[in-house]
């Protein structure tokens, strides 16, 4: 594995949490003191984050403008974080063994950066990333390359020898589709493994089968 850069996934990826997002839009609100009735959670189906949220607003009377619940929810992953997620077996000697090759570290996630940061921080992990943006930061989902490509440009290296590292297929499509080299992880929650492994340029169930030239 010939590597100057990485771009790492947060969850599923780096940390053992995409049960957090089982259900989140539902466990969010009644974490507010809002209680769903079933036709209540069908409204919902279809919806993108950003707009579960606005819907919520509106249907159950939340009374912080949009930028403010957006806030309270990242708050709330943010707590779940800390309080229910673990780092993925092995990432933390993967990630020492980047650092002693001088390879630089990003992060490209579908969450907001500060609700990573306190978990990271948690388990020392912080230091090894340069560079941790969110698909919200650059204003496209992972079904664009933009995210990636903004952690490349600020990593400073050459696409030839960055690896980006993802558990969901449909993000993984798109790295390996505008000319990244994939590591495919694997993650109990993503449904389509088989597909996730045969694009993948390497793929693993732990970084200890990783080895770096």
């Amino acid at each position: 594995m010939n590597i100057t850069g990485a771009i790492f996934d947060f969850d599923g990826t780096l940390f053992s949490s995409m049960h957090i997002w089982r259900g989140v839009r539902f466990t969010f609100l009644e974490h507010l003191g809002i209680t769903l009735t079933d036709e209540d959670k069908k409204a919902f189906d279809g919806l993108s984050l950003i707009e579960s949220l606005k819907y919520s607003q509106e249907k159950f009377g939340i009374t912080e403008n949009g930028d403010d619940l957006f806030t309270l929810f990242f708050d709330y992953i943010r707590s779940r974080y800390l309080a229910d997620a673990c780092p993925k077996n092995d990432i933390i000697e993967f990630l020492e063994k980047l650092k002693a090759k001088g390879v630089k570290i990003g992060i490209a996630t579908a969450t907001a950066e500060y609700a990573l940061k306190s978990v990271l921080e948690k388990y020392g992990m912080l230091g090894y990333f340069s560079t941790i943006r969110s698909t919200y930061t650059v204003g496209a989902a992972k079904t664009q390359p933009k995210v990636y490509d903004t952690v490349l440009e600020e990593l400073g290296t050459d696409k030839e020898t960055t690896w980006v590292f993802e558990d969901a297929l449909y993000a993984a499509k798109t790295a390996k589709a505008n000319g990244y080299n994939l590591v495919g992880i694997y993650d109990a929650t993503e449904e389509n493994t088989a597909e996730l492994e045969e694009i993948s340029d390497i793929y693993i169930h732990n970084y200890a089968e990783l080895e770096i030239e």
